[in-house]
């Protein structure tokens, strides 16, 4: 209300911000600090360290936004190529257990030739699935879709660009 009776005050807006972040609406919590960061600029706010408080607390808002809207997950099960059809499912029940917020598209890569990220312990010459959980089932399914498309391959096309 206040907002809407006096859209040019700095302070209506900061404490719409504080209200959205405690409700965890953290964009739009940072939108509404940036309003009141460009409002107090605009009405020739004189001090620096408030503004400057302003702007630390919308870019807080912003990175909690985007730590907040991770979309996808990603599990690795380490596999033997001669029973691969079988993993592929355990991987997709297993992930569905340890992941239920991600089971809008669950989709295990096939082609099974993963290596674990660098910071992970991993046997050498080991592979592994790799299966991701989409909280979006239309992001899972383009995320597959590109995945397993199959590439033209053209003739005289080095090997090196086939795969």
């Amino acid at each position: 209300r206040s907002i809407i009776q006096n859209p040019s005050h700095f302070r209506s807006h900061l404490r719409q911000a504080a209200c959205f972040r405690s409700l965890h609406r953290y964009s739009e919590a940072a939108r509404s600090a940036m309003v009141a960061q460009c409002l107090y600029v605009l009405a020739e706010g004189t001090r620096l360290e408030t503004t400057d408080l302003i702007q630390l607390y919308w870019q807080a808002m912003t990175q909690e936004a985007l730590r907040e809207e991770v979309s996808f997950s990603a599990l690795y099960t380490p596999f033997e190529k001669e029973d691969k059809t079988d993993k592929i499912k355990e991987a997709n029940k297993t992930f569905a257990e340890k992941h239920p917020d991600y089971v809008q598209h669950i989709f295990t890569d096939p082609h099974g030739i993963h290596l674990l990220p660098e910071r992970a312990e991993s046997h050498p010459d080991q592979q592994y699935l790799l299966t991701l959980g989409f909280r979006n089932k239309a992001i899972g399914k383009t995320v597959e879709m590109s995945v397993t498309r199959k590439l033209p391959v053209f003739p005289g096309m080095p090997t090196c660009l086939r795969t």
